[in-house]
């Protein structure tokens, strides 16, 4: 058996992939420097359609759904999109509390293995041909760990990513923004102090219920850079704040917690170098509109996950794991990309007003709004080769299945975390040749379905299709090979 695969950092990234490896039966240890979890402290408080899909292909939404609540919906930049498109296809978008999807997590990934260890932080690291040790500090004192890999899930001031090298550049326009809960219950609140709105005067503006009688704000203003990390916010500021934004003032009400946060977009120069990898906010940062930051978080963890089992299993072939830079870095620029222009419809407002009009009315094209909407989502993201059709390098919609034995859907044929071959004939599938795969791909046959273009599908573990054709189609073998490495024998 291999050392540990040790995950640096026990956010939402660094949980969702020691859930992944647990689902192949990898050990993982995650070291998290903070003692206990703080509750609350997010900025991002929306999960959109990718990003909640992403948790319900395995299972993971059911035990938070009762923290959820419906959206507002679907916008870029706060000009709200028609989802239509989306609907009976595709989950909405959902308001949730990150510290709740994070206890979710951490309660899956520790009933499958997980060693989680608070209060222990990464203080530096070697690697060679074989694998990583690892220096830690705790309350204890310090210790080593071998590992596997070592994983920088440890957030956007990550350790791992500068002790290894890695460069982490960015450009954006200065924003700072507030985010604090206040003691007040959101139905109280003035309906302009309710809701995400972008603000006239410049700048965007949020608030969601927390909690009965507790209500998150989130304010952004531009053309001002964060101001040092000793000059703590305070109650009356984000007050001003607030009132700057909405015209109107906002009640002096208790103030639980409040932080700053802010800063330019980033994408690391590389998210590998050797036996050490980087996922979620360690290998990129932007401002968290629309749900796509932890949308990236939980993608990069899904991802990456199944091909790191692959290859300590030995079953992966060897340009496997080269597959998640040369995939979630692009992804990560365009998420980067999208939100940045995004913002730049925000500020300065004499600028864009003229530009937010016209993006407006492009967007009552069906075509402008559903590649914003998809954009927007996530849903845009292929691993194909340029031109290939869909649905091959796109996921699926999450529709219902009928199946030999009742009624099941897309995202629950998934829970398990291993490949699925989808044979969509409602016949017998040709069982032999996956055969020799049974220990990566599961098989499943359902009835034909209206939204999936396709007779049969090989759907990779993170849910991306990887081929679609005739169940006995010859090109078949190749993918399976590609992708889930030879036959057993």
């Amino acid at each position: 058996m291999s050392d540990p695969v040790i995950i640096s950092g026990g956010g939402p990234a660094g949980l969702m992939l020691a859930h992944e490896l647990g689902l192949w039966g990898i050990e993982s240890i995650v070291l998290e420097r903070h003692a206990t979890r703080v509750g609350g402290r997010s900025v991002g408080q929306a999960l959109n359609t990718t990003a909640a899909e992403l948790l319900d292909q395995r299972g993971l939404l059911n035990g938070i759904r009762e923290h959820t609540a419906p959206s507002q919906g679907t916008h870029f930049s706060l000009l709200w999109l028609d989802s239509t498109p989306l609907n009976d296809r595709h989950l909405p978008a959902l308001l949730l509390g990150q510290e709740y999807m994070e206890r979710e997590l951490e309660r899956r990934a520790v009933k499958l293995g997980t060693d989680l260890r608070p209060g222990h932080e990464l203080t530096g690291f070697t690697q060679d041909e074989s694998g990583v040790t690892v220096t830690v500090r705790s309350d204890s004192g310090e210790y080593r760990l071998r590992g596997s890999y070592l994983i920088g899930a440890d957030g956007e001031n990550s350790v791992v990513r500068e002790l290894a090298g890695i460069g982490f550049p960015g450009s954006s326009q200065p924003n700072c923004g507030l985010v604090a809960d206040v003691e007040i219950d959101f139905a109280e609140l003035e309906e302009i102090h309710r809701g995400a709105r972008f603000c006239p005067v410049g700048g965007l503006y949020s608030s969601v219920p927390v909690e009965p009688g507790v209500t998150r704000v989130i304010t952004a203003e531009f053309d001002t850079d964060l101001p040092g990390a000793s000059v703590a916010p305070t109650a009356s500021e984000l007050r001003a704040g607030v009132e700057r934004l909405n015209e109107r003032p906002f009640p002096d009400v208790p103030v639980r917690w409040i932080r700053r946060y802010g800063g330019p977009s980033r994408v690391a120069d590389r998210f590998q170098d050797e036996r050490v990898l980087l996922v979620g906010d360690s290998a990129h940062t932007f401002y968290p509109l629309a749900g796509l930051r932890i949308n990236l978080c939980l993608q990069d963890a899904v991802n990456l996950g199944w091909k790191l089992a692959g290859d300590l299993l030995g079953w992966a072939p060897p340009e496997l794991l080269d597959t998640y830079t040369a995939e979630r870095r692009p992804a990560a620029v365009r998420a980067a990309s999208a939100t940045d222009t995004q913002l730049a419809l925000v500020h300065p407002v004499k600028r864009v007003a003229p530009v937010r009009e016209l993006v407006a009315t492009l967007l009552e094209f069906p075509d402008v709004n559903r590649y914003l909407l998809e954009l927007s989502t996530g849903l845009d993201v292929s691993y194909a080769q340029p031109g290939a059709a869909a649905p091959l390098g796109r996921r699926l919609p999450h529709v219902a299945l009928t199946l030999p034995d009742g009624a099941g859907s897309v995202p629950e044929v998934q829970h398990h975390g291993r490949g699925v071959f989808l044979d969509l004939t409602g016949g017998r599938p040709v069982a032999d040749r996956l055969a020799p795969w049974s220990d990566r791909v599961e098989v499943v046959v359902a009835e034909p379905v209206a939204d999936i273009d396709a007779r049969a599908v090989l759907l990779r573990p993170d849910g991306h299709v990887a081929w679609a054709g005739e169940p006995d189609d010859e090109s078949l073998a190749g993918a399976l090979k590609q992708w889930f490495g030879p036959p057993r024998r």
